[in-house]
């Protein structure tokens, strides 16, 4: 490939520039199984990088505690799947996913091994956002133990 070649975003990339914004999101953690989660209020500002990432930058008082998180997601045109990427200030891992888009552009599932803190092993991770119109999203993460999903967050998130 030439130094002057560019790359196009495709419809996908174009996708992700409905994320672009200030959200708010009620946070629910589920931190022992059984139990009510703990709930609080964040706050994300999503914006594009260029044509293809989309750089969410999250932010919430954990019970006295600042939570701040960093997402960036995409589109690879070669493996034909999304790609994302999240960090935080509670770990000192970096958990990455690959997954896909519903045809009807309403269901996101992103997947990935990542290190689960909580068992101390690699787990597989996933991340299912529901979209349910330009203005509000649902996200819920889980991860694998043993075949079962237990849940793990859930974000409502809702555009200011």
């Amino acid at each position: 490939m030439s130094e002057n070649a560019s790359f196009q975003p495709s419809r996908e990339h174009e996708w992700l520039n409905g994320m672009v914004g200030t959200w708010d999101v009620e946070c629910a953690y589920f931190t022992i199984p059984g139990e009510e989660p703990i709930e609080i209020e964040g706050r994300e500002v999503a914006e594009i990088m260029g044509p293809f990432w989309l750089l969410g930058r999250f932010e919430a008082d954990m019970m006295g505690t600042p939570l701040a998180g960093q997402s960036v997601t995409g589109y690879d045109p070669v493996k034909k799947l999304f790609i994302g990427t999240w960090k935080d200030n509670f770990t000192p891992f970096h958990y990455t996913y690959e997954g896909t888009l519903s045809e009807d552009e309403k269901t996101l599932v992103l997947e990935g091994e990542n290190y689960d803190p909580t068992r101390q092993c690699m787990s597989i991770y996933r991340n299912r956002t529901e979209y349910l119109h330009d203005s509000e999203r649902i996200m819920a993460l889980s991860v694998d133990v043993d075949g079962s999903e237990v849940p793990i967050l859930e974000y409502r998130y809702k555009r200011k």
